[in-house]
């Protein structure tokens, strides 16, 4: 009897393991069926919703410079998805996109031998991988960018690690970008650590911060679709399916990471650094909130 109790006891734990171990992005799927459900409802029709959604917006704008409806896949092109005259303007830039010639640099550095003679081949044979980035490393406990995985790759075959935000290491990971263009964002939360890390990047996209009091929500999901002076604000649904990208600002290509720790300044905050804890968080929820969405990257924004 007690032999028969001890197994009922150890199956039970099992299972409520198995149980647990699911819901670990069980509240991650709720925000993000909600984040999904919020931008498709709210471009669905901007003339009927705009004293709703736009309420500073005249329906003869909509009317003239809005696209809508927009499916979930549209929302990959940012502020081009939207607003007619920065798609136009961008469709012409990108008959000869300004990424091309980094993206080759990018494909001939995953191709060079390092001194050892291996190439980043030997840590991603099969470079279309940016779909699985960031993850949370369960065995390290702590989230792995893209732009970690390349350094490491590096140290493993005992070269320097690249300076993050721009240069080479944008370089390399526009080429990944490119070969895993289709794919869809794939990012997972296996176990307790790494839902706090996903809470911790949603309590940072949320707060407002800095001399201006402002977030990133106010900006990229209320303030999606509307102006701010000549900008039209991009959606955060996508936002980092087209990552890296070449901005006419920089005048040159630049990591995700670049791009949020540049965002997080604008709110007068001072700027992280980058693949510090809270920007790899703010990256790791971001990232889970297009799950599903195919990529498209590199590309070209202001």
């Amino acid at each position: 009897m007690l032999k028969r109790l001890a197994k009922i006891a150890i199956i039970s734990m099992i299972s409520g393991s198995i149980m647990f171990a699911a819901n670990f992005n069980a509240q991650a799927e709720k925000d993000r069926h909600a984040f999904v459900n919020y931008f498709l409802k709210k471009f669905k029709n901007p003339v009927k919703n705009q004293a709703k959604y736009f309420p500073y917006v005249s329906i003869k704008e909509i009317k003239k410079d809005y696209i809508y409806p927009l499916s979930f896949q549209a929302f990959q092109d940012g502020s081009l998805s939207w607003y007619k005259p920065s798609k136009e303007q961008f469709a012409e830039i990108n008959a000869f996109p300004p990424y091309e010639i980094p993206l080759d640099d990018g494909e001939a550095l995953y191709k060079k031998p390092f001194a050892n003679g291996k190439t980043y081949s030997s840590c991603f044979p099969n470079p279309a991988i940016k779909q699985n980035y960031p993850y949370y490393d369960t065995k390290k406990d702590e989230i792995i960018t893209i732009g970690i995985a390349v350094n490491e790759c590096r140290v493993k075959n005992g070269e320097k690690p690249l300076k993050y935000g721009k240069g080479d290491i944008a370089k390399v990971i526009s080429y990944l970008a490119y070969k895993s263009r289709g794919q869809k964002i794939n990012i997972k939360i296996p176990n307790a650590n790494a839902a706090k890390a996903y809470e911790a990047g949603k309590k940072l996209f949320y707060k407002q911060r800095g001399y201006l009091a402002i977030s990133c929500n106010e900006c990229h999901v209320k303030g999606a679709g509307k102006r701010l002076r000549a900008e039209a604000l991009s959606p955060a649904l996508g936002a980092t399916t087209q990552m890296p990208v070449y901005r006419i600002k920089w005048g040159g290509l630049g990591t995700l990471q670049r791009r949020l720790a540049g965002c997080v300044k604008d709110t007068g905050s001072e700027k992280p650094k980058m693949q510090s804890k809270p920007l790899k968080e703010l990256a790791y929820f971001l990232t889970y909130m297009s799950n599903g969405m195919k990529l498209f990257g590199p590309d070209t924004r202001k």
